[in-house]
């Protein structure tokens, strides 16, 4: 991690190198730290030229562009199953493994060298795409989807670090709105490629395509990727510097999160809520997370969650907006998918090319939402201005009906997508203007974590909400056999039901999706009422500050 020492006037990065050389450790237990030439110099952070960024912008555009890759054929998958109640653990399983373990990556950043972690996580989320392609069962493709979640977190805290750590504050909106936007054109071309694998060929190939991009990736960052200079690592072995990553708390957290997500999954569908298995997995959620604060409050400064990130304003706004906007525009990205393909009897490949209209809409906004940021330097505007168009956008598709035509469903995917656009990238900005260097990889690492647990959370919250008014819809039918429906998969319901029911089915059905889409509404205008309490910190300042810092230097 970069602990080069800053002075903060307000909430805005001042730059002091002059001072990178007293800075100290203040814990028992921490290893020296070794300086870079740049820095034993005395004089300022050393950014990486354009042609040393080269290879660093494709290691990280590769490794954010397979995050993106599986997707669309979830429908598919759970009809050769027959497990349609487990399309909500497809994208949990992978959600639930990413934020459980944002915070281990956390600190394995600070004490390791990016370049070598962002290759793990590679590897990591590559052992899990051979497992999702080569699953003999359900069970097993949920395994693979939970290994490949763990690749996913440390890629994504990753490649935000090593643009923290390699480009000067002004450039880095662009970089980082350009990054999300690489994984929105990896859903371009992800919904077309795999539905129509999925379609002429396997679903199972759309896993398997991952191999020789991942395996490029893992060569490029391997060969070609150059560490910064900023980034300053503890010395010693690599014993002395797993010892600071803080296993235990990691653990009962990480143990918190899955027994919360297990009764989100169940309760209701599964179990009912007065289940005891439910009541105890909510306990024992609640009782792991107080012992984890109470650890964190013991550890002190050498908390997974430094007092100076966690009770920093900006911080945690942006956090509470990446989780709104991360649980919006993933609940979407799972159920739209299922209306076009039950409600609209679209093939797996035709819903991919349905779904382009967001997707593109939302790419586009996110690759010049960088650079307006960059002229105007303001954030706040844009969160605002996305929130107000994703609450829009997101309120009309609950009103989408089984008839409702291509103009309805094209526009408001490109209202919603667009604000999607405007908003995502923002978290990752404002974080870099209110905090000090030392403490911007923590504060990207509690983005990411909001990112993870908001998408896991409301899939499992709006799985729950679509199974259970889909079952109460379903027993008002006669002679429809409600169970026998609901194992034949959403793109298959229709093989069991009389031709004179199957329109009351698929009112029943398009009932369900399109009550989850007000969750959507929900989250994104609590993010709103973030982002009007947010602090106007400019990036343009915070560069002009920068430049003071070494002029008095």
């Amino acid at each position: 991690m970069d602990t080069s020492t800053t002075g903060v006037t307000g909430n805005v990065i001042n730059f002091d190198p002059m001072e990178s050389n007293e800075k100290t450790i203040n814990t028992t237990d921490a290893e020296p730290i070794s300086t870079t030439n740049a820095q034993a110099d005395g004089d300022e952070p050393e950014y990486l030229g354009p042609w040393e960024l080269f290879p660093i912008a494709i290691a990280m555009g590769l490794a954010i562009f397979i995050i993106g890759l599986a997707r669309t054929s979830t429908p598919t998958i759970s009809n050769e199953f027959h497990a349609l109640t487990d399309i909500g653990w497809y994208g949990s399983a992978y959600r639930l493994t990413t934020c459980s373990t944002q915070f281990f990556y956390g600190k394995l950043y600070e004490q390791f060298r990016v370049k070598w972690v962002l290759a793990m996580a590679v590897a990591i989320l590559e052992l899990g795409s051979i497992v999702s392609a080569a699953a003999p069962s359900s069970t097993a493709f949920i395994i693979g989807r939970a290994i490949s979640g763990c690749g996913a977190s440390g890629i994504i805290t990753g490649v935000f670090i090593a643009i923290a750590h390699s480009v000067p504050l002004h450039l880095r909106p662009i970089y980082n709105s350009t990054v999300g936007a690489l994984e929105c054109i990896a859903s371009i071309v992800a919904p077309v490629i795999g539905g129509a694998l999925t379609t002429y060929v396997s679903w199972r190939w759309c896993f398997w395509l991952n191999m020789p991009v991942g395996g490029f990736t893992i060569v490029v960052l391997v060969f070609f990727f150059k560490n910064s200079q900023n980034q300053k690592i503890n010395e010693g072995s690599v014993v002395s510097k797993l010892k600071q990553l803080n296993f235990l708390h990691l653990f009962v957290f990480s143990g918190s999160i899955v027994c919360l997500l297990l009764a989100l999954e169940w309760g209701g569908t599964t179990y009912s809520w007065s289940s005891g298995r439910i009541i105890g997995l909510l306990v024992v959620s609640g009782v792991a997370f107080a012992v984890f604060v109470a650890l964190e409050v013991l550890r002190r400064e050498s908390a997974i969650i430094p007092r100076s990130v966690l009770f920093n304003k900006t911080v945690g706004l942006c956090v509470l907006y990446a989780f709104c906007a991360s649980a919006a525009f993933n609940l979407t990205d799972y159920f739209l998918p299922i209306w076009f393909q039950a409600i609209k009897d679209a093939s797996p490949a035709k819903s991919g090319q349905m779904l382009l209209p967001s997707i593109i809409s939302l790419s586009v906004a996110a690759i010049s939402s960088g650079f307006i940021l960059s002229v105007i330097g303001y954030y706040t505007p844009l969160m605002l201005l996305g929130s107000t168009m994703m609450a829009i956008g997101f309120g009309f598709l609950t009103s989408f009906k089984p008839n409702t035509g291509r103009s309805a469903w094209i526009g408001w995917q490109v209202m919603y997508g667009i604000g999607m656009g405007l908003a995502i990238p923002q978290p990752w900005s404002a974080i870099q203007t209110a905090l000090a260097v030392e403490d911007i990889p923590a504060g990207m690492t509690a983005v990411a974590f909001a990112i993870s647990t908001g998408a896991a959370l409301f899939i499992s919250i709006s799985q729950n909400i679509f199974m259970n008014l889909l079952r109460q819809g379903l027993l008002n039918i006669p002679d429809v056999d409600v169970d026998s429906i609901i194992k034949q998969g959403a793109t298959n319901l229709l093989q069991t039901v009389p031709a004179s029911d199957k329109s009351q089915v698929i009112d029943v059905y398009n009932f369900a999706v399109t009550r989850t889409f007000w969750s959507c509404v929900a989250v994104v205008c609590l993010g709103m009422v973030a982002a009007l309490v947010m602090d106007w910190n400019s990036v343009k300042k915070a560069e002009r500050d920068e430049d003071v810092g070494k002029e008095r230097s």
